[in-house]
């Protein structure tokens, strides 16, 4: 298997890990061309636990980040990795390629609808759950920042920069926290871009084929 871009994801890349943090890592490795084209396709995933490490075919990889999905787009606006060729410089050379507006439901869309979820479950936590609920509701409000950040600077920073009001809005409790996130959100839906509707399929197209290439 060859890796081609690999980092360390999560919390440690968000600037918010404590020390019961996981460390958690996602990369996209290549599957002989040879092996794509035959009758016995590779894995498309493949996933190790301590340490917890997903790896991405190529193929589905582009997939994923030209839906927008937060995880797997961020891996491209990474500070740094534990392993990148020449392949993966080639995917973070196109990393724009990727945006477009699916942003608005992949990140806006999503946040929201899990605050909504933490509202439903309602106000009355043991600890264990009360720390889960704080770190999702964290999640959800950093996913609604770096939508923005993507909406409107067509950029990612993965380390947040304000990394004390993200851990002051898991502190909220239940109903405020949702209220709050229902105003942010009207705010994230009226944004105005100029990001396309749809990714750069000729330009991620070409860059998919020439790794193929390199690796028959």
């Amino acid at each position: 298997m060859k890796i081609i871009l690999e980092a360390i994801v999560g919390s440690t890349a968000y600037g918010l890990s404590n020390e019961n943090s996981d460390i958690d890592k996602i990369g996209i490795y290549i599957a002989p061309t040879k092996d794509i084209l035959s009758l016995h396709k590779p894995k498309e995933t493949i996933v190790y636990n301590k340490p917890d490490i997903t790896y991405h075919e190529v193929e589905k990889y582009v997939r994923l980040a030209m839906n927008c999905n937060p995880t797997i787009l961020e891996l491209l606006f990474m500070d740094k990795y534990e392993i990148i060729t020449e392949e993966g410089q080639m995917l973070i050379d196109i990393r724009k390629a990727f945006l477009n507006t699916t942003i608005y439901n992949s990140y806006g869309g999503y946040a929201i609808q899990q605050a909504r979820k933490l509202n439903r479950r309602g106000h009355s936590f043991d600890s264990s759950v009360k720390n889960r609920h704080e770190k999702h509701a964290r999640h959800c409000f950093r996913l609604l920042i770096q939508g923005t950040q993507l909406l409107k600077e067509h950029n990612l920073s993965v380390r947040v920069l304000d990394p004390r009001a993200i851990m002051d809005f898991g502190e909220l409790d239940v109903e405020e926290m949702v209220n709050r996130f229902e105003e942010e959100y009207k705010i994230f839906r009226a944004i105005q871009t100029n990001l396309p509707k749809e990714p750069d399929y000729k330009t991620i197209n070409n860059v998919l084929l020439k790794i193929r290439e390199i690796n028959v």
